[in-house]
């Protein structure tokens, strides 16, 4: 019987850490998030909670890690449109969308590059290079997006794409801002 009890005491207290392990974890995404939303307009409070959530190393990431796991992600986005552009190529547009995707291709190849290079800068430290890097990301999606409303009845098949992108630099931005001022 007292085995029992102690081995009962031993499962409620490990659970008991793992909870306060796991609620400390969504503590820093969450509060990262809303000290991003505060700073800035663009962040999505929610986007921000579940694009970083979604990393399992956040639940052991401080506020500088946090900005490392949204540069993954935004990597993981960009490389992920660029895909998404070659099977759209493959199809059969008009020209003028097929212009505006090939234009795409472009600027989201050169976003990649970008944003692998902003990926070794944080990993530096060289946190200047990093917020330059990811405002020329974020111009590169809205360069692609705006092309394709420049005529008439077109309708952009990237514009999550462009969101997804655009919230994630949004969100490393105010990241950078955080830990520059820590």
């Amino acid at each position: 019987m007292n085995s029992a009890l102690c081995t009962l005491f031993l499962f409620l207290a490990s659970s008991l850490i793992l909870f306060h392990a796991e609620s400390a974890a969504n503590d820093i995404v969450s509060d990262t998030c809303q000290k991003s939303a505060a700073s800035s307009p663009n962040v999505n409070y929610d986007y921000c909670v579940k694009a970083l959530g979604s990393d399992p190393k956040s639940r052991t990431a401080d506020v500088q890690g946090l900005g490392l796991i949204a540069l993954n992600l935004l990597e993981s986005s960009v490389t992920s449109t660029g895909s998404d552009i070659q099977h759209l190529l493959k199809k059969k547009w008009d020209r003028y969308v097929q212009q505006c995707l090939s234009d795409c291709s472009d600027l989201y190849s050169d976003a990649l590059e970008t944003t692998k290079e902003a990926v070794g800068a944080y990993q530096k430290k060289r946190f200047s290079d990093v917020q330059f890097s990811v405002s020329a990301v974020c111009t590169d999606a809205t360069t692609c997006e705006s092309q394709f409303k420049e005529k008439k009845g077109v309708t952009s098949p990237l514009t999550k794409q462009k969101g997804d992108a655009t919230q994630l630099s949004y969100i490393e931005l105010a990241i950078l801002a955080i830990v520059k001022g820590s």
